[in-house]
């Protein structure tokens, strides 16, 4: 049976007004992150895409994309439908209902997928509606064109459900106003098939909403899974909502004993601040972010942990990423930002804390919003993200796919990467409800790729996804990614010029030439002796300085590397203008 493709909205609880305090929220300065953003802000280059394709078109309001991917297949969900793709971007499937196609009965919208890892199995949740619960279907193979459907029905689950693996269960939020807000799944037993699997209801104590809910327990992103026990559920609480005092995480641990359920535990809320936010947009309406050339006002999904919470293990620690939507201008004015966050522990089991956030805001003052984080093998995280025009830029982009990122060892709270296009949104989102969904996941075939899908308009609305890394492609490749020194001033005739090298390749970098350049003269050339690592950076001063006295001049400064077997040389050079203002 084909997916449904009538126009229709989506009736759930992101339709509904939210519930905050006017002039609660403390705050009268932009956004912190972006009144002292790092000079390495947006400064290292990026990748283009590898592959770029249409996965669905559907007049649903919103589409709901999302998907997951394994050694063999992409598996592309969207409202009402799916379509599963080999690794090249062939489609293996028709767009195709999930009634009977997976699911034998019943069922609405809000389809999610997820590849669980370690049991290399593929996880399919739908929404029957109205308030009837959803049903969650286990492949019982790791081929999700051929192989059958495990489906376990759990009753409560209400609105906007999200599924994450855990290493002890599937655990199940949503939208709800219910006394069960957490719903974890036997996961050992949904996976042979057992009829018998138990399904176990949590409330979070201490939970603040504004009138919507949107926790997320952590997803594990490899097959590394945590010692069993311990599933993390966070929930964002902004200080404009009613009962909260400070802008903060609230982070749940539960502990499910499937042998004695009554045993079973929901803990306490910690709470982590964050840096001051403000995520509240037009009084907590969803009519928010204003599409170029009369378009309509469409949500922002405040108030919105987005797809999804990604949990992955590393040798020294254990880290997660996640984001929400903040309004980065603190006047009347809105510019959609992405604020963005990473926690650590030490350890399975032991106490989680804030390791890096910052706020992401997209070039030229356009919006930046609906993201999806996640990290690699190495560390490093690649995010995805909408944006288009916002309140003072030319109205010339329409909602837009891109990608971001940062490697591990950069700056903390700093997106490095330069934004790149992954596909240009050729007209506007019809209506006000916008995406809900959208999600990054990882190769595991290499552990370092990253699979992100969008909603936008390309003639027709859909979804679009893009294939990019942020790892190095090379073993050889360094370039210069900023010069640091000078900077506008009062410049003298001997002027330090300081860079940062970037390692892009694979393999550690020496003995190479480095020079610069003042408005195109003579190339003062000089030998970096010193090592980098690769994807880490040096910062490398030239021992000749620079005559940048002329009083008002404007000088370009030209930067590059020259090592002998560099693979991609587009990265090699760096340019800045620098102004001598006497004072």
């Amino acid at each position: 049976m084909p997916a449904i493709t009538k126009k229709q909205e989506m009736q759930d609880g992101r339709a509904s007004r939210n519930i905050v305090v006017p002039g609660k929220d403390p705050q009268t300065k932009d956004d912190y992150f972006v009144r002292n953003r790092h000079e390495m802000f947006q400064k290292l280059a990026s990748k283009e895409p590898s592959l770029v394709y249409d996965a669905y078109t559907s007049s649903s309001q919103p589409t709901d994309p999302s998907l997951a991917v394994g050694p063999n297949h992409v598996f592309v969900v969207f409202n009402t439908g799916f379509i599963i793709y080999d690794k090249s971007g062939n489609a293996l499937t028709a767009q195709t209902a999930p009634n009977p196609a997976i699911f034998p009965t019943g069922g609405c919208c809000d389809l999610t997928a997820s590849y669980d890892n370690a049991a290399d199995r593929w996880v399919v949740t739908l929404l029957n509606g109205g308030g009837a619960g959803a049903q969650v279907a286990v492949s019982d193979g790791p081929d999700p064109v051929n192989d059958g459907w495990y489906v376990y029905n759990v009753t409560a689950i209400n609105d906007y459900q999200k599924l994450s693996v855990w290493s002890d269960g599937y655990y199940m939020t949503d939208n709800t106003s219910a006394t069960n807000k957490v719903w974890a799944l036997e996961r050992e037993k949904m996976l042979a098939g057992d009829s018998n699997a138990q399904i176990l209801g949590f409330d979070l104590p201490g939970i603040v909403r504004n009138g919507f809910y949107s926790p997320q327990a952590f997803n594990v992103t490899s097959n590394n899974l945590p010692a069993p026990g311990n599933a993390p559920i966070v929930y964002m609480q902004d200080d404009a909502w009613s009962g909260v005092d400070t802008d903060h995480i609230k982070l749940w641990l539960c502990n499910v004993d499937w042998a004695t359920p009554g045993n079973s535990t929901m803990s306490d809320p910690m709470e982590i601040e964050l840096t001051p936010f403000i995520s509240v947009f037009d009084n907590a309406s969803f009519q928010n972010l204003t599409q170029p050339n009369g378009g309509t006002d469409i949500d922002a999904l405040q108030a919105t942990i987005m797809n999804q919470a990604q949990f992955r293990k590393f040798g020294s620690h254990n880290s997660a990423v996640f984001n929400f939507v903040v309004d980065t201008d603190a006047t009347a004015g809105e510019l959609a930002g992405v604020r963005w966050m990473e926690l650590r522990q030490n350890g399975d089991g032991q106490p989680w804390s804030l390791y890096q956030e910052g706020t992401y805001t997209a070039p030229d003052n356009r919006h930046a919003w609906h993201a999806s984080l996640a990290m690699d093998a190495s560390g490093n995280i690649g995010m995805g993200y909408t944006s288009m025009s916002g309140p003072e830029t030319p109205e010339t982009v329409m909602v837009s796919s891109y990608y971001t990122g940062r490697y591990a060892a950069d700056p903390l709270g700093t997106m490095t990467i330069e934004e790149q296009l992954i596909a240009n949104g050729t007209g506007n989102i019809p209506g006000t409800r916008y995406g809900d969904y959208s999600k990054i996941d990882v190769d595991p075939s290499d552990d370092k790729t990253f699979y992100f899908i969008n909603e936008y308009v390309n003639s027709q609305r859909g979804g679009v996804v893009g294939v990019f890394k942020i790892a190095p492609n090379f073993n050889n490749d360094v370039g210069i990614a900023n010069i640091s020194a000078p900077q506008n001033g009062a410049l003298t005739n001997a002027e330090n010029v300081t860079v940062t090298i970037f390692n892009y390749g694979l393999d550690a970098a020496s003995n190479f030439d480095v020079s610069y350049q003042v408005d195109g003269g003579t190339a003062v050339t000089e030998t970096f002796t010193g090592t980098i690592a690769s994807s880490e950076s040096v910062e490398f001063t030239f021992s000749t300085t620079a005559d940048l006295s002329v009083e008002g001049q404007t000088y370009e400064i030209t930067a590059t590397t020259s090592m002998t077997g560099d693979e991609d040389t587009n990265n090699d050079s760096f340019t800045k203008q620098v102004t001598q203002n006497r004072i």
